[in-house]
């Protein structure tokens, strides 16, 4: 079966602007038609593409890390590493899949020898007690995420940070969290490019009041609802 051009989604980009750039930025909004501008820690300024749900009600501004220009990457990284810097980390843990690549940077920036993937592949030497059910926002199978056996003295009694590239409904970070605690790993906090909407805070209230202060994000993306007049504004609940 071969797809027309019309049957495609259009390229994805996402682009990064300093400091300086953002502020000749126009005012944003209300509403919001192709892209949404994302302030971040610094004052620089992420653009990403709205995606609309299946739904046809709903939109997100989507951040898909692995589909990225290096030019992100290469700005956010050194963000990210402070972020967790903040964490005194021993260990940098990648939240599957969207964190693996933001996570190896972190742990290169802050000096580390490695770090740890955890996964969503089983393979045949896993063990299943070190695994977790975890199904993340973007996704539409449920799937388990997985510590390689070969890794667990690399976190065992280790202050270990997180690192994904969204946290939405908080469903993955909670169940990666749970399983490096099993097995015997001390999770201080997690770093995020974005929060998006906040279910995430009551997932993992689960956990304790104290986890909402130790979630790192660069900047925070609300959800969309499609407005009267066209377009998508955000909602108000999700802000």
């Amino acid at each position: 079966m071969s797809l027309s051009s019309q049957d495609l989604l259009p390229s994805y980009a996402a682009h990064w602007r300093s400091a300086a750039a953002s502020r000749a930025l126009p005012g944003a909004g209300p509403v919001f038609s192709r892209s949404y501008t994302v302030p971040l820690s610094d004052g620089s300024t992420l653009e990403l593409p709205l995606r609309v749900l299946p739904t046809g009600d709903k939109a997100i501004a989507l951040l898909m890390s692995n589909q990225t220009s290096f030019t992100v990457e290469d700005a956010l990284a050194p963000l990210m590493t402070q972020a967790a810097a903040s964490l005194q980390p021993e260990v940098i843990a990648a939240v599957p899949t969207m964190g693996l690549d933001y996570a190896r940077l972190v742990a290169r920036g802050l000096g580390m020898a490695d770090y740890v993937a955890l996964g969503h592949s089983r393979k045949f030497w896993y063990d299943e007690d070190l695994s977790e059910a975890a199904t993340s926002g973007t996704s539409t199978k449920g799937k388990r995420v997985y510590l390689d056996p070969a890794l667990v003295e690399r976190v065992r009694g280790k202050r270990v940070v997180l690192v994904d590239d969204v946290i939405n409904t908080g469903v993955s970070a909670l169940s990666a969290i749970r399983l490096l605690e099993r097995a015997g790993a001390q999770v201080v906090g997690l770093t995020v490019v974005l929060s998006e909407g906040h279910q995430w805070r009551k997932v993992l209230a689960e956990l304790g009041p104290q986890w909402q202060a130790r979630v790192k994000a660069l900047g925070h993306i609300p959800m969309f609802e499609a407005a009267a007049g066209g377009g998508w504004k955000p909602m108000a609940d999700t802000l």
